[in-house]
């Protein structure tokens, strides 16, 4: 899952070009090791600006997941970081954001955190699911589950809550949007629930905090079901084939979630 990460000064004289026009010259930059989806991932410092910039080459399989993150990125400025522009050259596809202040979000059960994610992921569920192509819960889900068009909704979801992904200082801030989907509205909060459980949590609390999350109580208890045995059966897919710890933590936390449910 993880994605090789390349250094900002073993990029092609012409890229580095391309980059500076929109920043001036830089006087320093910082390689940010955190985050999965990115080949490039930097804080680039210039006269009196900083601004974070990710991208992947333009033959990587997954590149275009750059091109959705673009186009979200106006629908959900609320709770995210904003684009300031972007970069194709022949060789990178790159997308530079405001630089905002704060760490990655802590989910233990003690965390202050929890609090603030909540009250972005309702900020979020309230957004106008955008125009534009997205991926779809029911196929997204369908080779984990039976009857995936349980899943099928009308709401913009982000599903990725890796820590990485949510910034928090004053607020929660929900970044890399590459798995952006359009499904039902309490997909999100249970996606969250298996992150609680890995962070600590034992199934029935990570539950009580999707619940203050409104579309979570009107979620039907078959779909849930459905969705915790599809995320059991996806972690342990993923874990088979990439055994980290941390992904073998994940598909131990589906798997009580989904027999929690199951119960």
């Amino acid at each position: 899952m993880v994605t090789t990460r390349v250094e900002w000064d073993s990029l092609s004289e012409d890229t580095r070009r391309a980059v500076e026009a929109r920043t001036g010259p830089l006087s320093h930059v910082e390689s940010v090791s955190s985050g999965f989806n990115s080949e490039l991932a930097a804080v680039l410092h210039s006269a009196g600006k900083t601004t974070f910039v990710k991208g992947l080459r333009v033959d990587h399989p997954r590149v275009w997941t750059q091109r959705r993150e673009k186009a979200v990125n106006p629908h959900v400025l609320p709770v995210t970081a904003a684009l300031q522009w972007s970069v194709d050259t022949d060789e990178w596809s790159l997308l530079a954001f405001e630089h905002v202040p704060g760490r990655h979000v802590d989910y233990s059960p003690s965390s202050p955190d929890l609090a603030k994610f909540v009250t972005s992921l309702r900020t979020l569920q309230e957004l106008p699911c955008p125009d534009i192509e997205l991926k779809l819960a029911e196929k997204r889900w369908a080779n984990y589950s039976d009857d995936p068009e349980l899943f099928k909704g009308e709401h913009l979801l982000h599903t990725e809550w890796s820590p990485s992904n949510v910034l928090v200082d004053d607020t929660a801030l929900f970044v890399d949007w590459a798995w952006a989907t359009r499904g039902a509205a309490w997909i999100d909060p249970a996606c969250w629930v298996v992150w609680l459980i890995a962070s600590g949590h034992s199934p029935r609390e990570a539950e009580k905090w999707a619940a203050q999350v409104p579309s979570w109580n009107d979620a039907p208890t078959d779909a849930v079901a459905a969705f915790a045995a599809a995320q059991a059966d996806l972690w342990s897919e993923i874990a088979e084939v990439d055994p980290e710890p941390w992904i073998t933590g994940m598909a131990a936390a589906a798997r009580r979630w989904s027999t929690h449910r199951c119960a």
